[in-house]
């Protein structure tokens, strides 16, 4: 719940973890008011390699457009699952052919990359993707913290969207209403129209995801739409039978 930046200030100063409004941002008006960089564990797991290198090694590393290495976090989908670090620009299929070994015989679904606020990538985009955020974007997927985490083929893909909302709803600090109300709504929604057979009305169900998308105050409300948006594209063999358009 305190993942969030401004969150986890709230909570080092004694206050409820929620998110903060924005701006001021915590550059400019953070930790008990006073400015405050919030850099996460993969930026500061690089300074020892840049004390001992230098910064223009660092900067050398990956493709021009961004200087830095990226952790690969690969669970239960490839052959080794693990950690894996490869400079930024190297392609997706390298790091799952060659360093993964290539995908488990189960995982034929699809790969979601960037946890569960990240893209749901079908199969037949992998060739197109490397490890940037430019190409993940360019693609309409997102890296984010550049975990993977399988989908096996035989899982249904509007239970799986079930299990987003119902994550996001637990973990919501529930300062904002399209966040707190909008991820059980839309867990309610697709758990009706799974186990009861009640079909979810297309329009209603693509407002909600939109009021998620641009109304969240961070990140968690703001980016579960992304992969609800992947799955609805590329697995509408397997959705449309769920939903009832107007």
């Amino acid at each position: 719940m305190c993942g969030e930046e401004t969150a986890l200030l709230n909570s080092i100063e004694g206050k409820r973890g929620e998110v903060r409004t924005r701006p001021p941002y915590p550059a400019q008006q953070g930790l008990f008011n006073r400015p405050t960089v919030v850099n996460n564990v993969e930026t500061l797991a690089c300074v020892p390699w840049v004390v001992e290198h230098g910064g223009d090694a660092f900067a050398k590393l990956g493709d021009r457009r961004r200087a830095t290495a990226a952790s690969w976090y690969a669970r239960q989908c490839l052959q080794p699952a693990g950690p894996y670090e490869v400079e930024c620009g190297t392609p997706l299929s390298k790091v799952i052919d060659e360093l993964g070994q290539g995908f488990k015989k189960k995982v034929k679904k699809a790969p979601h990359i960037g946890g569960p606020l990240g893209g749901i990538v079908p199969m037949d985009a992998i060739n197109a993707l490397s490890i940037d955020f430019e190409s993940f974007q360019k693609e309409g997927f997102l890296l984010g913290h550049a975990s993977v985490l399988s989908i096996p083929e035989d899982f249904p893909m509007v239970e799986y969207l079930e299990h987003l909302f119902q994550f996001t709803a637990v973990e919501s600090c529930g300062k904002c209403f399209p966040c707190r109300i909008g991820s059980k709504r839309g867990e309610e929604l697709l758990n009706a129209a799974r186990t009861k057979d009640q079909k979810i009305d297309r329009v209603l169900f693509n407002d909600l995801v939109e009021t998620m998308e641009i109304g969240s105050l961070c990140a968690l409300g703001g980016g579960l739409p992304l992969g609800v948006k992947n799955a609805l594209q590329y697995f509408r063999n397997e959705l449309d039978a769920y939903f009832i358009e107007q």
